[in-house]
């Protein structure tokens, strides 16, 4: 644990004092206005080859930016408390902004175009860009409106966002005469040892309770943002502009929620009725949700064990893909070291296609953040992979966003599944397994059912913390069933989740990948030959190719009405196994 690595930010700049980056923001200023000079109020002037010029310095343009952004954004994550890097942040931030609505016209002037020039960039590279730019016409305002919204951002969405990763960041949980940081505490829940578990969850739970008013405040502000903005722009529901981004139809996440919900009862009650069981009683307690099972073996993991693990399910499976995951341990692109001021949880940022992703983690020995780095590795492969394809391009969306990470935890979850020594292990990765299943598809649905009440009583008035807290019980319990205990003090674990505040209506992606992956697996495990190559042309497609296209290569057709209930299956048969040899 002493020897877990940082990243090394220097593929952008020497460092967030650098005055490469002073001099890259003056003579990108420069460019964008020269460039808003030349084309702005000309686009429909322009012939073919102009057109196409046009798009190319626009991504280029676009790239410099995100590749400013990437920079301030990660290293401010892992610093939050400096005051001198959080100024740095903020004063990127505020830059950026000021130079991008210099290109807010390009978007709007494109969308103006006549159908036949639409083909024709249609008939190019750029051509899954333009059909989903132009999906947003119907939503976007006049030029005034938009640069207004976009200046505006950095004191209403963005800024609340920043004040809840400096809130959650400053916060200290009082732990046996100790300070601990959320990071730290959260991972005392897994802890074999119950009074562990539950003085920790009921510090947490304290915590949360005495800064509430600020978490409530940031929750009805994030809200009635997204009610200014579904109302100015159009959408029908506040949750719209996520699906429209995420290129999917409210119809297709609708059909997903039921058949989760549908199978909460066979699922997941019947799981923590099991659990419960094995605890000798009758209801757990909230704390003991994720805790390992009494008398199991629940030993700490080495990093460079973990990376042993993960990188030989990913050899295993297909040496190119081991080669890409490599090249992370080797040219120090993961920041697996818990700090204070780091940011929890953890994430792979694609970045831009002229550098490459950056996979941060809070790896504390568990085998949980064994599976945690093969699906954040699975997110650095496709990001990596993706990238190839140009910054327009590379980006992928939410129904195929969680596939290569979801992937990846599969493969590390079989790999460890065959080399089991005994009945004990299998046991245990059995539990684990569909402990993190539930945690994917059963309780990020869950989170969406609350987002989705949240925000729709938001609508009406702005809600108090007791309003809030009500809901989370009620889609919590809703999940869970009846075989655990959600006393009043978890009645606020709503606020520390990041997901809500970060990106509102995100959370079902994971359900999404994650049994859309239960399917693929599936298909590799009836029909290996020639998978791979299918595979992989998948991650070099990022975004592309329709997703619907995609699978199809692999026979599988999200629309088909059983489509989810065969990723609910895969974890009911697991349970079955599970039953079966315990």
């Amino acid at each position: 644990m002493s020897n877990l690595p940082t990243w090394n930010l220097a593929d952008f700049y020497p460092n967030y004092k650098s005055k490469l980056i002073s001099d890259d923001l003056k003579k990108l200023n420069k460019n964008v206005l020269k460039f808003s000079s030349k084309f702005k109020g000309k686009l429909k002037s322009l012939d073919n080859k102009g057109l196409l010029g046009s798009i190319s310095q626009y991504e280029r343009l676009e790239e410099k930016i995100y590749f400013l952004k990437s920079f301030s954004f990660l290293t401010h994550c892992t610093h939050q408390l400096d005051k001198h890097i959080s100024k740095f942040y903020q004063g990127i931030s505020e830059t950026l902004s000021n130079i991008e609505k210099n290109l807010i016209f390009f978007s709007l002037e494109f969308n103006k175009l006549s159908k036949t020039k639409i083909n024709f960039v249609k008939s190019t590279k750029y051509k899954s860009w333009i059909e989903n730019l132009n999906k947003f016409k119907k939503y976007q305002q006049i030029e005034i409106v938009e640069k207004l919204l976009m200046e505006k951002s950095l004191t209403s969405s963005s800024a609340w966002i920043k004040f809840f990763d400096q809130t959650m960041a400053r916060l200290k949980f009082s732990y046996r005469n100790k300070k601990l940081s959320e990071t730290e505490i959260i991972n005392l829940f897994s802890s074999p040892d119950q009074s562990i578990r539950k003085d920790a969850a009921l510090s947490f739970a304290k915590t949360l309770k005495e800064n509430i008013f600020n978490f409530t405040f940031i929750m009805n502000n994030i809200s009635k943002d997204l009610d200014i903005d579904k109302n100015l722009r159009g959408f029908e529901f506040s949750e719209s502009f996520r699906h429209l981004s995420n290129q999917i139809d409210k119809e297709d996440v609708d059909s997903l929620v039921k058949t989760v919900k549908s199978n909460y009862k066979s699922i997941c009650h019947r799981y923590y009725t099991y659990k419960a069981k094995h605890f000798g009683n009758k209801k757990l307690h909230f704390w003991d949700r994720n805790a390992p099972y009494p008398k199991s073996k629940n030993s700490d993991i080495s990093w460079k064990e973990a990376k042993d693990i993960v990188l030989r399910s990913y050899y295993d499976f297909d040496e190119r893909l081991g080669d890409v995951a490599q090249l992370f341990f080797k040219n120090s692109w993961i920041h697996a070291k818990p700090l204070e001021g780091k940011t929890s949880g953890a994430f792979s940022h694609p970045t831009v296609p002229s550098c490459h992703p950056y996979i941060l983690l809070n790896f504390q020995g568990k085998i949980r953040d064994v599976m945690t780095l093969a699906h954040e590795l699975g997110h650095g492969i496709h990001q990596y992979l993706a990238n190839k394809k140009g910054l327009f391009q590379a980006d992928t969306p939410l129904t195929l966003a969680e596939t290569a990470s979801v992937f990846g935890e599969m493969l590390t979850f079989k790999s460890l599944l065959k080399n089991s020594k005994n009945k004990k292990e299998k046991i245990y990765l059995l539990r684990s397994k569909i402990e993190d299943m539930l945690n994917t598809v059963f309780r990020q649905i869950s989170f969406f059912n609350f987002e989705r009440n949240v925000h729709e009583m938001r609508m009406k008035a702005e809600l108090s913390d007791d309003d809030i807290s009500k809901i989370w019980l009620s889609t919590q319990k809703e999940s869970l069933g009846n075989s655990i205990d959600l006393s009043k003090d978890y009645e606020c674990f709503w606020a520390y989740i990041p997901h809500f505040i970060h990106s509102p209506f995100y959370v079902y992606a994971y359900a999404f990948g994650d049994c859309l992956v239960n399917s693929l697996y599936s298909k590799f495990e009836e029909s290996p030959v020639g998978f791979n190559n299918k595979y992989l042309d998948l991650l070099y497609s990022g975004g592309s190719k329709n997703y619907q296209v995609l699978l199809k290569n692999f026979g599988l057709n999200p629309k088909d009405k059983d489509f989810w209930q065969m990723g609910m299956n895969l974890i009911k048969n697991l349970i079955d196994d599970l039953e079966k040899i315990s």
